[in-house]
């Protein structure tokens, strides 16, 4: 009688064991709202290894309708569907690897090796003679082609900064494996994630947050789907015009470049096109300069004009000061990935308030 009567007081005083709270009281907004902001926050000091989440997730976006749709043709399991795909697609991509990697190669330890050379050759072209005026101080060309490749060899040739160039590559390989094994398990089951993401909501929200999730997965899915398509468009459009129209040295690995910065929205492209712009003034003066220069901003227009509503669509447009706020606050959170990640995240946004306030 003792023991009911202290358990009846313990009640009364609300201090109750976690596993006899009513549902009701986890079922509460503020639950979920902690909730979000604690997995916010960890995903914020873990930011160092989200890259290969972000690739294999971005991927699993893209390439799951055709899973499913080798599933139900094919009249395979799961499993079996997502084994057939990763086939079908790593092994073309191997061999294109195996053709262009001795060119890719050769071609970049080139052009790393000739850099001090292209910016002596662009210093001439600019001032017109081998010696410039920089703060005051006269300054000739070579020296500074000279320092440049003496501090390019200090830093390649010091044991710890070796060290550190291979361990870079070493964890750039690493985390392109990573990415493929998450690749296989997003594809295995892509709506696990989904749906514990939505099990941090209370229930009465639950269908409402499933229509809106339906309609970011169909916004993002297009956005990801057309930025892989114009980053393959690009680095192939920039190489057939550097490679065969300008005859331009180094052409794969800058066209390579131009290709994925396109991921970098507004700074990438420009990028792109000042390092194209820049071999071509050390090689063939300011003609072929302004003309790789045309020529980018031709395949830009393109693009913008033609390519990008077609194989985007208009749900991803975003008005240029938020995109470029998004963009800036995603670099500022987040580096590069935060940057990358900043119009998808506006997109998503945007989405979600349109369906929270409509028109």
């Amino acid at each position: 009688m003792e023991e009911r009567t202290e358990a009846t007081s313990k009640k009364a005083a609300g201090d109750v064991p976690l596993a006899e709270k009513s549902p009701r009281e986890w079922e509460s907004p503020w639950v979920s709202i902690a909730l979000l902001a604690a997995l916010g926050l960890l995903l914020l000091s873990v930011r160092q290894i989200l890259p290969p989440f972000v690739v294999g997730a971005s991927l699993a976006y893209v390439f799951s309708p055709v899973v499913s749709q080798i599933e139900r043709f094919a009249r395979l399991p799961r499993l079996a569907a997502v084994l057939v795909f990763l086939v079908a697609l790593l092994g073309p991509l191997a061999v294109l690897g195996w053709l262009l990697e001795p060119t890719l190669v050769q071609e970049t330890k080139a052009l790393f090796s000739n850099s001090p050379a292209i910016l002596n050759n662009l210093l001439v072209q600019l001032f017109g003679g081998k010696s410039l005026s920089i703060a005051g101080q006269v300054v000739d060309a070579d020296t500074v082609a000279s320092y440049l490749l003496d501090a390019m060899l200090d830093f390649l040739g010091t044991p710890s900064q070796a060290i550190h160039v291979a361990a870079v590559a070493v964890e750039a390989a690493l985390d392109g494996f990573l990415s493929v094994v998450l690749l296989f398990y997003f594809l295995l089951e892509p709506k696990r994630f989904a749906q514990a993401a939505v099990r941090l909501l209370p229930p009465q929200h639950r269908t409402a947050a499933q229509e809106v999730g339906r309609e970011i997965h169909s916004v993002l899915s297009r956005y990801i789907r057309g930025l892989l398509f114009l980053v393959a468009l690009m680095a192939a459009a920039t190489w057939l015009g550097l490679a065969l129209l300008f005859h331009l040295p180094y052409a794969l690995p800058i066209a390579m470049a131009t290709g994925f910065l396109e991921i970098i929205p507004f700074l990438g492209p420009v990028v792109a096109a000042g390092i194209a712009s820049v071999v071509a003034l050390s090689y063939g003066g300011t003609s072929l300069a302004l003309a790789v220069a045309l020529y980018y901003l031709v395949l830009r227009q393109i693009e913008d004009q033609l390519v990008m509503p077609v194989v985007i669509g208009r749900a991803v447009e975003i008005y240029p000061a938020v995109a470029i706020f998004a963009v800036l606050a995603g670099g500022a959170l987040g580096g590069v990935l935060g940057a990358l990640l900043g119009i998808p995240v506006a997109a998503a946004l945007k989405v979600t308030f349109e369906r929270w306030r409509p028109v």
